[in-house]
Protein backbone atom coordinates (compact mmCIF):
# COMPACT_ATOMS: atom_id res chain seq x y z
CA UNK A 1 0.00 0.00 0.00
CA UNK A 2 1.25 3.44 -1.04
CA UNK A 3 1.49 4.93 2.49
CA UNK A 4 1.74 8.52 0.82
CA UNK A 5 -2.12 7.92 -0.81
CA UNK A 6 -3.48 6.01 1.89
CA UNK A 7 -7.12 7.24 2.53
CA UNK A 8 -8.78 7.21 6.17
CA UNK A 9 -10.11 4.43 6.41
CA UNK A 10 -7.13 2.44 4.81
CA UNK A 11 -5.17 3.78 7.42
CA UNK A 12 -8.15 2.99 10.25
CA UNK A 13 -7.85 -0.63 9.18
CA UNK A 14 -4.03 -0.91 8.97
CA UNK A 15 -4.25 0.03 12.97
CA UNK A 16 -7.06 -1.41 13.81
CA UNK A 17 -8.57 1.97 14.62
CA UNK A 18 -12.21 2.85 15.36
CA UNK A 19 -12.56 6.83 14.69
CA UNK A 20 -14.05 9.32 16.79
CA UNK A 21 -14.56 11.41 13.97
CA UNK A 22 -13.50 14.66 15.96
CA UNK A 23 -10.31 15.97 16.81
CA UNK A 24 -7.98 14.05 19.66
CA UNK A 25 -6.71 16.11 22.42
CA UNK A 26 -3.03 16.01 23.81
CA UNK A 27 -3.81 13.00 26.36
CA UNK A 28 -6.25 11.13 23.88
CA UNK A 29 -3.56 11.36 20.82
CA UNK A 30 -0.44 10.39 23.12
CA UNK A 31 -2.72 6.95 24.12
CA UNK A 32 -3.27 6.51 20.72
CA UNK A 33 0.03 6.92 19.82
CA UNK A 34 1.69 4.75 22.40
CA UNK A 35 3.10 7.66 23.72
CA UNK A 36 3.22 9.63 27.35
CA UNK A 37 2.09 13.43 26.87
CA UNK A 38 5.50 14.39 28.02
CA UNK A 39 7.20 12.67 24.66
CA UNK A 40 4.39 14.15 22.67
CA UNK A 41 5.16 17.48 24.09
CA UNK A 42 8.83 17.01 23.18
CA UNK A 43 8.01 15.34 19.64
CA UNK A 44 6.04 18.83 18.97
CA UNK A 45 8.64 21.55 20.65
CA UNK A 46 11.57 19.39 18.20
CA UNK A 47 8.85 19.83 15.17
CA UNK A 48 9.25 15.46 14.68
CA UNK A 49 5.69 14.75 15.58
CA UNK A 50 2.62 14.55 13.64
CA UNK A 51 0.91 17.97 12.81
CA UNK A 52 -1.00 19.64 14.75
CA UNK A 53 -3.46 22.94 15.67
CA UNK A 54 -3.69 25.01 18.41
CA UNK A 55 -6.85 27.83 17.82
CA UNK A 56 -6.16 31.15 17.36
CA UNK A 57 -6.53 32.70 21.00
CA UNK A 58 -6.25 29.09 22.93
CA UNK A 59 -3.33 27.48 24.08
CA UNK A 60 -5.52 23.82 23.80
CA UNK A 61 -3.81 21.84 20.83
CA UNK A 62 -5.32 18.95 19.09
CA UNK A 63 -4.63 16.11 16.53
CA UNK A 64 -6.81 14.74 13.53
CA UNK A 65 -7.20 11.33 13.80
CA UNK A 66 -5.95 11.03 10.00
CA UNK A 67 -2.55 12.84 10.69
CA UNK A 68 -1.86 11.01 13.61
CA UNK A 69 -2.22 7.39 11.94
CA UNK A 70 -0.17 8.89 9.05
CA UNK A 71 2.57 10.11 11.08
CA UNK A 72 2.45 6.03 12.36
CA UNK A 73 2.45 4.66 8.75
CA UNK A 74 5.54 6.76 8.40
CA UNK A 75 7.77 4.73 10.16
CA UNK A 76 6.99 1.63 8.21
CA UNK A 77 10.22 -0.10 7.55
CA UNK A 78 10.65 -3.90 6.10
CA UNK A 79 14.41 -3.99 7.38
CA UNK A 80 16.20 -2.39 10.28
CA UNK A 81 18.94 -0.95 7.58
CA UNK A 82 15.89 0.45 5.77
CA UNK A 83 16.51 4.98 6.15
CA UNK A 84 13.96 6.86 7.87
CA UNK A 85 12.16 9.63 5.04
CA UNK A 86 11.75 13.16 6.03
CA UNK A 87 9.36 13.62 8.77
CA UNK A 88 6.39 14.51 7.14
CA UNK A 89 3.12 13.90 8.68
CA UNK A 90 0.91 14.23 5.72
Amino acid sequence: MNLTESTFDQLCEMFSYTPKGRPLDVKESAELLGLSTDTLEGYRYRGVGPRYFMPKGTRRVWYSERDLLAWLASGLRYSTSDQPEECAAA
